[in-house]
């Protein structure tokens, strides 16, 4: 499993760097978002407390400007969409419960960065 983690890494750390900017680097959300990846496939049942921290920092990241949450949500749905990930929706619903966190952008299956 670490092995994957690590492939993962690489991978959005290359992807992070390719995908256009905006406010944001999305290698930072990538970094931010990376340790949510096993537990949004189901190699984990619990999310790692480095992505329950992640998601913290993205949620201060998405406070900074009005098109922060936009932003954050269209770097990882542009991550997601180049990895080809199965995130499982119930899952992505149960990150908030589950980390103990509210977030300040819009995630969900679907990914619609423009609500």
């Amino acid at each position: 499993m670490s092995l994957l983690f690590a492939c993962i890494t690489v991978l959005f750390s290359i992807i992070g760097s390719a995908i256009g900017q905006s406010s944001y680097d999305c290698s930072e959300v990538a970094d931010n978002f990376i340790p949510c990846v096993t537990y949004l496939v189901e190699l984990e049942s619990r999310p790692a407390d480095r992505c329950c921290s992640g998601l913290q920092v993205l949620n201060q990241m998405a406070k900074i400007n009005d098109k922060g949450p936009r932003n954050i949500c269209q770097c990882i749905e542009d991550l997601a969409y180049t990895m080809n990930a199965p995130y499982v929706a119930s899952r992505i619903q149960s990150l908030s419960r589950e980390c103990h966190i509210h977030f300040s952008f819009p995630i969900s299956i679907a990914m619609d960065c423009h609500r």
